[in-house]
Order: C-alpha cells, then structure tokens, then sequence
C-alpha cells in the first residue's frame, strides 16, 4: 500500500501535478506522497471497519464513515414481535450505538495514519 499515491514513471503530466502540489504546500515531493498514502490508508481502514451493535432480533451493521457507505439492518421476526413503536425506539438506541463506535473506528484510524506519517518521516530523516 505505500506506494500507491506515487505516479507511474511515464504519466508526467501526473508527477507535474503532484510536484506543483507539494510546492504549494511547501512539501517535498516524497512528504506530499507520504501524505496522500497516508491518507488512502486511513480511508481503506475506515472503509474495511465492520461495527455492529444490537442483538440477534434486531442489529446493526455498519463501516466506520460518516455517513456509513455499507449499513446492514437485521430485524428478525421476534425483533418486529415487540411492536412498533419500541422497535423504532431500539434501532434509533442501536443506530446511536453503532456510530459512536464508527468515531472511535475513525478517531482509531486518525491515530494509526499519524503513527504511520510519523515512522515513514523518520526513514526519511524528517523530525524525530
């Protein structure tokens, strides 16, 4: 995965581009791919993230974004036995419950890209 933001050596118009980036930035062309790996790796670990919350009548499933891309509702027959009413108020409690584990997927996901940042800048004798 790391090197998944660097352009392929015949497309310069794309290495151009992502040179004038970094200067505008005030990056050098490896911090500025260092970045943007760093940032696809975020959202693929938030992407991958699979939360759940509920029980076996009535759950909830879903990735770490905000809104989830991938949201799975289960309702089972004895989940809709409890009537209407409190099965909304269950899945509202349940859908709150599943995205406060998606911030704390995301916060999680946050860390790990600066963690990465971090190691990949002192490989390239960046600050400590």
């Amino acid at each position: 995965r790391a090197g998944a933001a660097a352009p392929k050596e015949d497309d310069e118009g794309k290495l151009a581009e992502m040179e004038q980036m970094a200067k505008a930035m005030g990056m050098s062309i490896d911090e500025y791919q260092l970045g943007m790996n760093a940032r696809m790796r975020m959202e693929e670990d938030i992407n991958g993230l699979r939360l759940t919350a509920g029980d076996e009548n009535v759950k909830v499933e879903r990735d770490g974004n905000s809104p989830p891309q991938h949201l799975v509702i289960t309702v089972t027959e004895e989940g809709k036995s409890i009537g209407k009413e409190a099965l909304e108020t269950k899945l509202v409690e349940i859908l709150k419950d599943a995205s406060e584990q998606s911030k704390k997927g995301r916060e999680a996901a946050q860390g790990n890209m600066m963690q990465y940042i971090g190691e990949q800048m002192k490989g390239m004798g960046g600050p400590q």
